[in-house]
């Protein structure tokens, strides 16, 4: 079994803040009582904290109102999103370090479902989430409080993880002084270096005052837009328990009335000394059926607080480049599959009829193994782009090689199109695994595709968070063909509705489960280095 990525942008260099006690006691305390009063608005009271002896004192600062914008600058909620991003990726850096040093920290491994790996809780899920929430919070403190903006985590509601309110948790060394926290798990805090809001400047509108096409496709949220942020503190925890850690992800995706247009994710440990934030923004288009609008593309680079030690990790035979690891490895005339290795019917049959029907006579096809979903679709985007960069030097030395009365009588023949790669994933994932990679991809490629196995769009409602029918993912011309011939087929298959229903009864049964309703308990299995 293979498990491949793409290449590495190694990086060097670390860094870390510091400051006096005193002063960070100072900047703490004042943290901490707006800290107790956003938990009590989340937990639906009026905010008090658990003195109570203040009543003349400090009303004015206990009851002043966060101030709400009119309208939300995408730019400037993608710059939080990216550093709140890398902050979760430093709790899990940290929790990896301690790991391989302390046969207490992660040897308890919660599973959610009985003798399901996917499932694997660990301490990092939950700290993660609780500094990113916690960024955000603090960066947009009245839209989260108004409703103007949502945030739905993969941790919110489970009762195994750390979660900022949970009775139940992990030992994380939980303190009510979320800056504590912060320094628990070695990530920057954000009294004493402020979050970033302007990485990437301030969206420019100009024509209509009051937005409309031209306010959206400057990357403007108006009044009327539904904001939600998805997090997944830690897409891979599976791969993380097993140590195939170039596949964690830290995701936090954002969409506007139920589109993904930004997303961040973060690779905590793909290089030594840096931790990876790759990014997308797009402005949906306003024509139906049309691809959307980029507005911004790449990757940021931030030195790690916390070291750690690649040489420990099980890394996929092809390091540095994984499906992309040289050019002699290279080929952009065979379609490459990323999917993962679950046995659950639907992907056979996927699988199948994608070997058997949707793909041409004429197309080679890879099949590559890879772990994390949001790992899968980047995978998929950094395929296609260097399928892409090598099109593009094709045609560049082709017409620097002069012109000659032979290339006037003969023309070259027009390049065929690119291959690209496609992936897929079983029922099973949710919004907060697809919403930022989808986003990231889009921005990179306005023709890609995502869709569910049958070709429906994802639904992103904040409500019906599972991705019911399944994920598949295409870049590149040939990709995408296949893509639609793959969704035609599977959306008249009986035997494939019935493992679709078989799987939606199974996540009925096992949600019952994790929330104490069945006769089945999560149980805390020992994870051997």
């Amino acid at each position: 079994m293979a498990f491949e990525i793409i290449d590495d942008i190694n990086g060097s260099g670390s860094g870390s803040g510091s400051s006096s006690e005193e002063n960070k006691m100072s900047i703490a305390n004042r943290h901490d009582a707006s800290s107790k009063k956003r938990r009590g608005n989340r937990k639906g009271g009026n905010g008090k904290g658990s003195g109570g002896d203040d009543d003349d004192g400090g009303p004015s600062d206990a009851k002043e109102t966060p101030k709400v914008r009119s309208d939300v600058d995408l730019r400037e909620l993608l710059s939080t999103c990216v550093d709140a991003c890398r902050r979760g990726c430093e709790v899990i850096r940290n929790v990896r370090h301690k790991s391989l040093r302390s046969a207490d920290v992660l040897d308890s491994v919660r599973y959610k479902i009985v003798d399901d790996p996917r499932s694997a809780l660990t301490e990092a899920d939950g700290a993660s989430q609780k500094v990113i929430v916690e960024c955000l919070n603090g960066c947009w403190e009245g839209e989260v409080e108004s409703g103007r903006l949502r945030i739905v985590g993969e941790e919110d509601e489970d009762q195994y993880s750390t979660d900022l309110e949970g009775d139940q948790s992990f030992d994380t060394a939980y303190s009510e002084d979320i800056m504590n926290h912060f320094d628990n798990y070695g990530s920057p805090r954000t009294d004493l270096e402020p979050m970033l809001r302007d990485l990437f400047g301030r969206a420019k509108v100009g024509g209509n005052s009051e937005g409309g096409a031209t306010s959206s496709r400057a990357g403007v949220c108006s009044k009327g837009d539904e904001i939600i942020i998805f997090i997944d503190p830690m897409d891979g925890t599976r791969e993380f328990v097993e140590g195939r850690i170039h596949n964690v992800q830290c995701l936090i995706g954002v969409t506007v009335n139920g589109v993904p247009v930004a997303g961040a994710m973060g690779l905590p440990m793909v290089h030594a000394n840096q931790i990876e934030v790759v990014y997308g923004l797009i402005a949906p288009s306003d024509v139906e059926g049309e691809p959307p609008v980029p507005l911004l593309s790449g990757a940021k680079f931030f030195d790690a607080a916390n070291p750690l030690d690649l040489l420990s990790a099980k890394l996929p035979p092809l390091r540095g480049g994984g499906s992309d690891s040289s050019d002699e490895d290279f080929d952009d005339e065979t379609l490459r599959v990323f999917s993962g290795d679950s046995k659950k019917p639907a992907l056979k049959i996927a699988m199948h009829r994608l070997e058997r029907r949707a793909l041409g006579p004429s197309t080679p096809l890879r099949k590559i193994v890879a772990g994390g979903c949001g790992n899968k679709i980047l995978c998929v985007q950094r395929h296609s782009e260097r399928c892409a960069r090598r099109r593009e030097e094709e045609v560049a030395v082709a017409a620097s090689s002069g012109g000659c009365g032979f290339e006037l009588l003969f023309p070259r023949p027009p390049p065929p199109p690119t291959v690209g790669a496609l992936s897929m994933a079983p029922p099973g994932s949710s919004s907060w695994d697809t919403a930022a990679p989808t986003a990231v991809l889009l921005a990179a490629d306005p023709s890609a595709r995502v869709t569910d196995l049958t070709g429906r769009p994802l639904v992103y409602d904040g409500e019906r968070l599972q991705n019911e029918r399944g994920v598949v993912v295409s870049s590149g011309c040939v990709a995408r063909d296949v893509h639609d011939r793959l969704c035609r087929g599977l959306g008249g298959d009986r035997a494939f509705e019935a493992a679709i229903a078989g799987a939606g009864k199974a996540a009925a049964t096992a949600k019952q489960a994790d929330r104490g309703e069945g006769d089945c308990v999560p149980p805390v299995a020992t994870v051997g280095r």
